[in-house]
């Protein structure tokens, strides 16, 4: 039995389960203390002996394994911001690839993102923000394209897409003051979709459908894009032109949740919160899904190596076969492993005997596990490249590239593409009359994604254009392996509405041109972002109901109204103090929400002069909603804080504010005079809203 306690031990970490060597180490102890007594001497003498040369070889032994793949750190920054000047009253900052390729000599690298900051011409950061987000590599469809997306079960692409940008167009591929316009759009078109093309005959039904799958896989991947750009961009430190960590953390969050059903209804109070849970999120899923990928490689006798991708880091990991070696002794069945894996037997595959693509030779240390190509080891290995997997799927490391068989992945998209166009499109299945069906099939999709099988299509689109904009950007990666990813992964895409890599370089700088040209005081640019603050004071007079009500007449008259302020000269002092105000406001809210004393997490100076700030700017607000907002935030903070000089601020800010409301109150009709008979004593009473003449003159007398 000792023995049993003792394999435990030293097996403990072999294994990797650091749980059964303590749990050994637990057992072990109980089991001497009810069994030392009753044991002879010479068992004693054998048990010590045994325990001093476990501690001899734990003292011999490496604390740690080398490990497998050694970092890069970059002494300078992949991306870099540049800011221009949007008329005399705003920037356009724009994202630079510093290393990349660039078909204009005027700017380093390649233009990859633009970002509108209206900033009202101060240097003022309360008052900023950012309103348009541009992917530079976004090109308007062609007709061609927009064809051959409403054509059924048609997965390919023609050409390498469209590459004309009009000089005139300056759309965004977000406009940020405006989150909920998007989600409405959506609903719209699903209302359209469900009740008028669906009821009519099975060609249009199942056109208009196909059309509308490959126009939404086309968003998101540009969605994605952007997202990934701005996840890898730096944030401001010692140039105050650079987008502030807080601002792009927001960025962020606008494009994720655009990505789901109703996020754009999300407030920008909780933008914060909902960008620190992706953040962490994102983390906790790619950990998980490189020990899984490392613990699978280390059960199947394969080498599992980092792939650094672009700016990403520990992102993407490939799997390597060792030709010249022997298959590890079999023992426990595999065939789970390979079920997750996504790939095939390589042990058992008559491919791998006769392999005429890709190989290399990497250096192994004693421990056989694979160093970098300039390290030395005990010995060279050559490997075969088997498949590269992205970590940030959410359940699973997700199969990209398939090195033997090109057409692996790409058969699993088509397949479940072409269930689901079968279903809505040509049968007609409903979600309402036979909402049976799809309740079986989210069953159907659980317990195959708990057997290892990637079901989530949304998430898998999200994990290959993560890939591709990384590879677009990529300078790192040996020639011969980076040109067998780009060759395989134009192959991934499904959707006639796609591009090819290439020529996105072209479309990127020329959009960025346009931009420029139009940036010009008076341009298309300027005319665009004074029309949105006319319409962002006018939503700072209405209520939540008449923003969404406004809203939605945006998209029924699909945009041609917009509710705006009426004159045309708009104040930017009067937009500034609305700002201001609003920063101060939410700062307040956030300190309120906590629902501990304010004073521990921030400082009383600070909280003090926000809400000095905040009472010298609300008398000059006529937004009831806002002095809704900050009369609730400082009644919250006066009941939790214990410090007299916060209580002090906010009972004066909060007399200030009643009286602002009073004044803000429609005035109602002059009461109605009455007038005593004659011979009575005459007077003059006032009737005042819900007393009666009769209760009145009672009262008086």
């Amino acid at each position: 039995m000792s023995l049993f306690f003792l394999y435990l031990i030293t097996h403990g970490a072999s294994i990797h389960k650091a749980f059964v060597k303590r749990v050994g180490v637990k057992l072990l102890t109980h089991y001497c203390r009810c069994n030392f007594r009753m044991s002879s001497n010479s068992a004693k003498l054998a048990f010590f002996i045994g325990l001093v040369q476990l501690t001899c070889q734990a003292a011999e032994a490496p604390k740690t394994r080398p490990p497998a793949a050694i970092v890069v750190e970059r002494s300078e920054s992949f991306y870099y911001w540049k800011a221009t000047p949007v008329g005399d009253s705003a920037q356009l900052l724009t994202l630079f690839c510093r290393d990349c390729e660039s078909s204009s000599r005027k700017e380093p690298g390649l233009p990859v993102i633009s970002v509108l900051r209206d900033t009202l011409g101060d240097n003022d950061p309360a008052n900023d923000r950012l309103t348009y987000v541009w992917l530079l590599s976004f090109a308007r469809l062609n007709a061609g394209q927009k064809i051959l997306s409403g054509v059924p079960f048609f997965y390919w692409r023609v050409g390498e897409g469209s590459t004309s940008v009009s000089p005139r167009d300056t759309s965004p591929l977000m406009n940020l003051s405006a989150p909920e316009r998007p989600v409405l759009s959506s609903i719209g078109r699903d209302l359209v979709q469900w009740t008028t093309l669906d009821p009519m005959a099975m060609p249009v039904r199942a056109v208009s459908r196909s059309y509308r799958s490959n126009e939404i896989d086309n968003e998101r991947l540009y969605i994605s894009e952007a997202i990934r750009f701005l996840q890898q961009a730096p944030a401001a430190q010692s140039n105050n032109d650079d987008p502030t960590r807080a601002q792009l953390q927001m960025l962020i969050a606008r494009l994720e949740l655009r990505e789901q059903l109703l996020g754009g209804f999300v407030t920008a109070k909780n933008l914060s919160h909902f960008g620190e849970q992706s953040a962490l999120e994102h983390e906790k899923i790619r950990s998980r899904n490189w020990e899984l990928l490392r613990q699978c490689a280390e059960r199947t006798g394969l080498y599992f190596e980092p792939l650094d991708i672009g700016a990403g880091t520990d992102e993407y990991g490939v799997l390597w076969f060792p030709n010249d070696s022997a298959r590890p002794a079999a023992g426990v069945s595999s065939a789970s492993v390979w079920k997750i894996l996504n790939i095939r037997d390589p042990w058992a595959d008559p491919r791998i005997r006769t392999w005429r693509g890709l190989t290399v030779t990497r250096p192994v240390d004693s421990y056989g596990s694979m160093l970098s190509p300039d390290a030395k080891g005990t010995r060279q290995v050559q490997l075969i490249p088997l498949g590269v997997y992205s970590l940030s799927y959410p359940k699973l490391p997700l199969l990209l590239i398939d090195f033997r068989d090109q057409l692996h992945v790409r058969r699993h998209e088509m397949t479940q593409r072409s269930i689901n166009e079968i279903a809505a499109g040509i049968i007609g299945i409903s979600h309402f009359t036979n909402w049976y069906y799809y309740v079986g099939l989210d069953l159907y999709e659980f317990i195959a994604s708990r057997h290892g099988s990637a079901t989530d299509q949304a998430a898998r689109l999200d994990c290959y254009a993560a890939f591709r904009s990384d590879l677009l950007l990529d300078h790192n990666l040996p020639g011969e392996l980076r040109r067998e990813l780009e060759a395989r992964v134009n192959s991934l895409s499904i959707n006639p509405m796609g591009a090819a890599l290439a020529r996105d370089f072209e479309v990127a700088q020329t959009r960025y041109e346009v931009l420029q040209a139009n940036s010009e005081q008076g341009g298309r640019l300027t005319q665009r972002l004074e029309k949105d603050r006319r319409a962002e004071l006018a939503r700072y007079s209405e209520s939540p109901k008449g923003n969404l009500m406004n809203a939605g007449l945006h998209t029924a008259s699909l945009g041609i109204y917009t509710h705006r302020r009426s004159s045309p000269q708009t104040t930017l002092a009067e937009l500034d103090r609305y700002r201001r105000a609003e920063a101060q406001i939410n700062f307040l809210e956030s300190v309120a929400s906590s629902g501990t004393a304010p004073e521990v997490a921030y400082e009383s100076t600070r909280i003090q002069a926000s809400i000095s700030e905040l009472r010298s700017l609300m008398p000059e607000i006529s937004s009831r909603p806002m002095l809704s907002r900050a009369s609730s935030s400082l009644e919250r903070i006066k009941q939790i804080s214990r410090d007299s000089g916060i209580q002090s601020e906010c009972t004066s800010g909060l007399i200030e504010l009643a009286q602002d409301n009073r004044k803000t109150t429609p005035v109602s009709a002059p009461p109605p005079i009455v007038t005593a008979p004659a011979g009575e004593m005459t007077t003059d009473l006032t009737i005042r809203s819900g007393l009666d003449a009769s209760r009145a003159v009672s009262a008086f007398k």
